[in-house]
């Protein structure tokens, strides 16, 4: 257990090298906008295209990944749903507030996801994590925009959401990524090699803009909200989506790489969605910060025991 915490400790080390970057104030504000931009329509999308262009589908049991994700994701958003008043009266939390814990607790960050299984797994691995943001960005969004819309004090952002999901970059890479190995197109050599470069740029920024967006203050009220969106999030969502993949036969690194993939904290987007719609975006900080922390000792929990179960 030890070891692997180790081997995750760069991860954690870069995510606060950015909180303190952020902190000093060495990049501003419009600095970091511009940084999570930057990552968010080239360098994310570029990883993508890459590590679905060279994937060995072949030795990915990719439909009962895809069916894995689907489910598991699935049985999440509508439990969140169906738990909403009894989780609302349990917390003490306004409807506002329940749309943060909902998101906290649905969404999942790729890019720290993908930075530890590229530091655990063999490349096709990426692969599976690839496959996971092309298949659920669409249903996730669309889910937590709804919710925020319907529980939030302000209107969503109406037809303009399928516009968003029309012209999504991570959609857009996925799709590129895989037109191009199933087409059997050859990248152009000095073109897959820039690919490259930028792609390697992608985890490590993505690191540090997570850690610039962390938030250390939390409201002393909501504190049964974040333990309450942490351990949903860290606990509950590994094991549905471990257990609904392997109802759907998938076993061993691929069944690891799955449950990692809800073992790690929210995604800081939902932050701003919540502030533009109305939700709670200091508890939605709060929560993702205290996940973000905790999900060291999850992911290396999960690793532990998926290297224990599979021999």
């Amino acid at each position: 257990m030890f070891a692997i915490l180790e081997s995750l400790l760069p991860i954690f080390l870069l995510i606060a090298l950015g909180w303190g970057i952020n902190r000093t104030g060495l990049v501003t504000a419009p600095g970091w906008g511009g940084i999570e931009r930057l990552s968010y329509f080239v360098f994310f999308p570029a990883l993508l295209v890459t590590t679905l262009a060279r994937a060995d589908f072949a030795s990915l049991n990719a439909g009962g990944v895809t069916l894995g994700f689907l489910t598991g994701f699935g049985l999440l958003l509508a439990g969140m749903l169906a738990l909403r008043k009894p989780l609302q009266r349990l917390l003490a939390l306004t409807p506002a507030s329940y749309s943060s814990l909902y998101q906290t607790s649905t969404r999942w960050n790729a890019f720290i996801i993908l930075a530890v299984v590229e530091k655990t797994f063999p490349p096709d691995a990426l692969a599976l994590v690839a496959i996971g943001i092309g298949i659920l960005v669409i249903p996730i969004n669309i889910v937590n925009i709804a919710v925020v819309a319907a529980l939030g004090e302000r209107a969503g952002p109406g037809p303009a959401l399928l516009r968003q999901i029309a012209t999504n970059p991570l959609i857009l890479g996925v799709l590129a990524g895989l037109a191009i190995k199933l087409s059997g197109i050859t990248i152009y050599a000095p073109l897959g090699v820039a690919l490259d470069l930028i792609a390697r740029i992608s985890l490590p920024m993505g690191l540090l803009i997570v850690g610039a967006g962390l938030k250390v203050q939390m409201p002393r009220e909501a504190l049964a909200g974040v333990a309450a969106g942490t351990a949903i999030k860290l606990l509950a969502m590994p094991i549905i989506l471990a257990g609904a993949a392997y109802c759907f036969g998938v076993r061993g690194q691929d069944l690891i790489v799955i449950a990692l993939c809800g073992a790690g904290p929210s995604a800081m987007n939902g932050y701003l969605l919540a502030r533009e719609m109305g939700g709670d975006a200091p508890l939605y900080a709060a929560i993702v910060t205290l996940q973000t922390v905790l999900s060291l000792f999850s992911l290396a929990f999960v690793l532990t025991a998926g290297s224990y179960f599979a021999g």
